[in-house]
């Protein structure tokens, strides 16, 4: 005992750094634990960045229901849209993963279009840095991750995506009400 009274300051000294690094690390960790998102949804992908022309069809949400529309290139366009095969997938946020749906069962479900959940979360795209900070800034999107963020939390989706296009490979239609 009596060394530590007589070491009270640097004691001192040495748990005062410890518990700011034990603070900051719970502040930044520990709302991950306790908020979860609520709100599935529903998105679109495909094999090249003319996803919209699936087959001459473009999916979109009209009064909560996934429709599909009719897209007719000009007859006397010069250019024609590849046929591109794009999938439906349902994204399970208690279970982080994803399953493929039909049109006819994704018609069924009750969509919400806007980017914001009900619960607050939105689909962001990951960033990538290339630089050491102050002294040579750079950086970008890294379309390859996206994430669920919001109340301050942000969680990496695992998205299976059908598609070789970085940026058009994913769209995301609507949360599931």
């Amino acid at each position: 005992m009596g060394i530590i009274k007589k070491n009270i300051t640097l004691l001192l000294g040495f748990s005062i750094p410890i518990l700011m690094i034990m603070f900051v690390a719970a502040s930044v960790y520990l709302p991950g634990l306790f908020i979860k998102p609520h709100f599935n949804f529903l998105y679109v992908s495909a094999d090249d960045y003319y996803y919209n022309y699936n087959n001459g069809r473009q999916y979109s949400v009209r009064d909560g229901r996934l429709v599909k529309t009719e897209i007719t290139p000009p007859k006397n366009a010069s250019y024609k849209p590849p046929r591109g095969n794009a999938k439906l997938y349902l994204y399970d946020v208690t279970k982080d993963q994803s399953k493929e749906i039909s049109f006819a069962d994704a018609q069924r479900l009750n969509l919400d279009p806007n980017l914001r959940s009900p619960d607050g979360f939105e689909i962001v795209d990951g960033s990538r840095d290339y630089g050491f900070f102050p002294f040579f800034p750079a950086g970008g999107t890294n379309y390859n991750a996206r994430y669920l963020k919001g109340h301050g939390v942000s969680k990496k989706l695992h998205l299976q995506l059908n598609g070789t296009s970085d940026y058009y490979n994913f769209r995301f239609l609507g949360w599931i009400k």
